[in-house]
């Protein structure tokens, strides 16, 4: 069969705010990690014709995607879902069944298993992947090919005599991720990816593991365990984009620094093969030791990314981070110590903040870190967590709003938020706040201009400092839709 994994925009995708926000080229292009794992899956075990669009990275508005569509002449369309975005994933849907009404449609990622019946409420969408989706969704193309029933297949949804059936008992699990095939990257448009705080140049990236143990109240990650990626198969990974000139790496894991003994082993592989490469990656600041940061710098790392959220004590313990305030000031000044630059992520709008005070507490604490870059959002409380659970039981948020928002998604509808004692309103001036604050100091503008590389680095942060300033970024008028 001739498939085409599609990557979704994200132009009408659900916001906390109307006029403040990043989009994907304030921050950079990442691939679509998932779609690159299914298509190596393809290739390396059928005799399916695979293409991948990747409709962020190349920013394709609708019109091109319909043309791309349209002359590739797909059997089977495959779109990751994230529930924010689901508007605009079943407005590609529309297109796909619009211009080839007999090509399958089929929705995967870990949105259908919180939205199953939702999500299979719209006859655009035939079918449903539970799970890990390399395996299973390899047997539907396999199983539709020869014309057979589906309803033999295990983790799947789908329609038949008029009903959807929903077989969802042994959902897709990869227990050895090292069995699986190296992603197919070569199908993305590589030199579309790059990182706002990266160097400016392309960017390779790799997921070294999948799933993180770790049980955060705001995060609906859907697998707890934890599986790591061999060593040999890291570095083969990258192998593929230093091969083609592609020397600077993001390790995107939800949780690459599990232990700083994993870092240590990683670098040590790394120095061995790419001795001239430079990378970052994701981690837990109270993983950090002057050992782990040591050899990793040794081995060409430059920056780590903490998710801190929160800036005091109790509310760390409030969202179970498992980090401490001290642990957040230590990490980093083991990092500037040592040399490595370091960037955090920050939540507002939290149940513990109650007043304006207690977000520019949290600005006061992101500076005082010592942080080199940072990163504030508005909470999002996604259904399936415990602040979600927690909101629904104090009638902050509706129990219905994301079954609702699948059922008859809206253009650019507004995400229910902890209003209990900030309003959006209120929520979104400190947002714009927090960012002013933080970058639009003057030692930070100079250090942050000394810091510039290339042309390339230029623009990139230039784009960033219009998005702070009010100029650019998110600031689109509430759209209507012909869908």
């Amino acid at each position: 069969m001739k498939v085409l994994l599609i990557n979704a925009p994200s132009k009408y995708a659900a916001v906390t705010t109307s006029d403040w926000d990043t989009t994907a080229e304030d921050i950079g292009a990442f691939p679509p990690i998932g779609l690159s794992y299914l298509a190596g899956y393809l290739v390396k075990n059928s005799s399916h014709e695979v293409h991948i669009m990747d409709t962020l990275a190349e920013q394709l508005d609708y019109d091109g995607i319909e043309k791309r569509v349209k002359d590739y002449q797909p059997e089977m369309v495959a779109i990751t879902a994230f529930t924010p975005t689901f508007y605009d994933v079943l407005h590609v849907s529309r297109i796909v069944k619009k211009n080839i009404p007999d090509c399958y449609v089929c929705i995967g990622g870990a949105h259908v298993t919180s939205y199953p019946v939702e999500t299979m409420s719209h006859k655009e969408i035939d079918f449903l992947i539970h799970g890990e989706g390399e395996i299973i969704f390899s047997k539907l193309l396999d199983v539709l090919e020869k014309d057979k029933n589906v309803s033999v297949l295990d983790g799947i949804s789908f329609r038949a005599d008029g009903r959807v059936i929903h077989k969802t008992e042994n959902r897709g699990y990869i227990d050895d991720v090292n069995s699986l095939p190296s992603p197919a990257f070569d199908l993305l448009p590589l030199d579309r990816y790059k990182s706002a705080i990266g160097t400016g140049n392309t960017v390779g990236v790799i997921a070294s593991s999948r799933g993180c143990p770790y049980e955060c109240t705001y995060c609906n990650r859907p697998y707890r365990t934890y599986r790591s990626y061999s060593n040999d198969r890291i570095i083969s990974e990258m192998g593929f984009f230093y091969n083609r000139g592609i020397k600077e790496f993001v390790f995107f894991d939800d949780m690459f620094n599990l232990t700083p003994k994993r870092v240590i082993e990683i670098s040590d592989a790394i120095i061995a093969e790419y001795p001239d490469v430079t990378w970052s990656f994701r981690g837990r600041v109270d993983q950090v030791t002057e050992e782990m940061v040591r050899k990793a710098k040794e081995a060409g790392c430059r920056q780590i990314l903490f998710g801190i959220e929160a800036a005091r004590d109790e509310d760390l313990k409030a969202i179970k981070k498992k980090i401490t305030t001290k642990q957040v000031i230590d990490g980093i000044a083991i990092c500037k110590k040592l040399g490595l630059e370091t960037s955090t992520n920050w939540i507002i709008g939290l149940p513990t903040h109650k007043s304006r005070n207690d977000v520019l507490d949290l600005l006061d604490f992101a500076v005082k870190s010592g942080s080199d870059y940072a990163q504030f959002n508005i909470l999002i409380p996604y259904a399936g967590t415990e602040i979600f659970d927690e909101g629904v039981k104090k009638k902050v948020l509706s129990a219905n709003f994301w079954n609702e928002y699948v059922l008859n998604p809206t253009p650019n509808a507004y995400i229910p938020i902890w209003e209990e004692y900030l309003s959006r309103k209120e929520l979104s001036a400190l947002l714009k706040i927090c960012y002013r604050g933080f970058y639009l100091r003057p030692g930070k503008v100079i250090k942050n201009i000394m810091r510039l590389r290339n042309f390339s680095h230029f623009k990139m942060k230039f784009k960033g400092l219009l998005t702070i300033l009010g100029f650019g970024g998110f600031s689109r008028e509430k759209e209507k839709s012909s869908i």
